[in-house]
């Protein structure tokens, strides 16, 4: 679901003219330093500061609503030096310690998973995203938000599929190395054969085929660029495929005990009963040797 479905508008009103950002390179993450904000709370800590309104884009309550303070596609005023280029996403809460106020040390689940929803569907939204960051790690920022207690990592690796992501370099035509090879590996997994050259580790014309008809199923631009929405498309489609298969197995071992229970039972089936167990156990030992490389393709692609 596109988060533009679910965002509530929190209808506030600015003093002065909102410029619409040229490039969204990046998400930076925030808390509002307060146990306890609303959106119009926060409107008005900004509005005192001199500022046309709310600073942040996104406003996440620890329910797990989450609202529309500046419009997402507007220039910021939450992290300086990367207001231009970044979307701002703030969680309602204090996760840093403090000797004047009360501070959270966990944030509630409904809080987390609506930030992890919000983060991957503004990836989903604007493809060009290149990194996610807390604010303290915006380079020029001297902070400490989003506060020790906040889940910043945790919350980078959902997203991600276990896959910290600071700075992603974009996989294009003309790349090699492992990452390519990974890349490749999950390609040809997930059905877009490279027959000539396999997974060699080389970015060239048959890889890039392969990116492009796999963008082309999940309705992204068919630019021959693995960015960090192909990866999470990749990563998903993968885990998919992965259960998909489990079911199967737990089909088969299903069918592979009710059969031996039916031939101890049978009578004159001789040879014929012996092979049939054979061929099952082969087959659910295939299953479990493909299990064993595909938790080892989603592994290294995590890497």
């Amino acid at each position: 679901m596109a988060i533009r479905d679910y965002i509530k508008n929190a209808g506030l009103k600015f003093n002065g003219q909102l410029r619409k950002r040229n490039a969204t390179n990046g998400i930076v993450l925030h808390h509002a330093a307060a146990q306890h904000a609303s959106p119009d709370k926060i409107h008005e800590w900004h509005l005192k500061r001199s500022w046309i309104g709310a600073g942040y884009n996104v406003y996440i309550r620890k329910d797990g609503s989450v609202w529309e303070l500046r419009p997402l596609w507007a220039v910021g005023a939450h992290a300086q030096g990367a207001n231009s280029d970044s979307v701002g996403v703030c969680a309602e809460g204090m996760y840093h310690p403090s000797d004047t106020q009360t501070f959270d040390k966990a944030m509630p689940k409904a809080q987390y998973d609506a930030i992890v929803r919000v983060v991957r569907d503004l990836l989903q939204e604007y493809p060009s995203i290149r990194w996610i960051k807390g604010h303290k790690e915006v380079p020029g920022s001297a902070t400490v938000c989003p506060g020790d207690y906040f889940p910043l990592e945790e919350i980078i690796q959902a997203v991600q599929g276990h896959a910290v992501a600071e700075e992603v370099d974009c996989m294009k035509k003309g790349d090699r190395g492992s990452d390519v090879r990974r890349v490749q590996k999950l390609l040809m997994q997930l059905g877009y054969p490279l027959p000539k050259y396999g997974a060699d580790g080389i970015f060239g014309d048959e890889t890039l085929e392969a990116v492009n008809a796999l963008k082309k199923s999940i309705n992204l631009p068919q630019d021959g660029v693995v960015d960090i929405a192909t990866m999470l498309a990749i990563v998903d489609a993968v885990g998919a495929d992965k259960d998909r298969l489990e079911r199967e197995n737990v089909q088969l071992k299903d069918k592979l005990q009710s059969t031996e229970a039916e031939l101890k039972k049978a009578l004159g089936l001789g040879a014929d009963a012996g092979k049939l167990v054979t061929e099952l156990r082969e087959k659910n030992e295939k299953f479990a040797s493909f299990f064993k490389l595909l938790n080892q393709l989603l592994k290294d692609a995590g890497q």
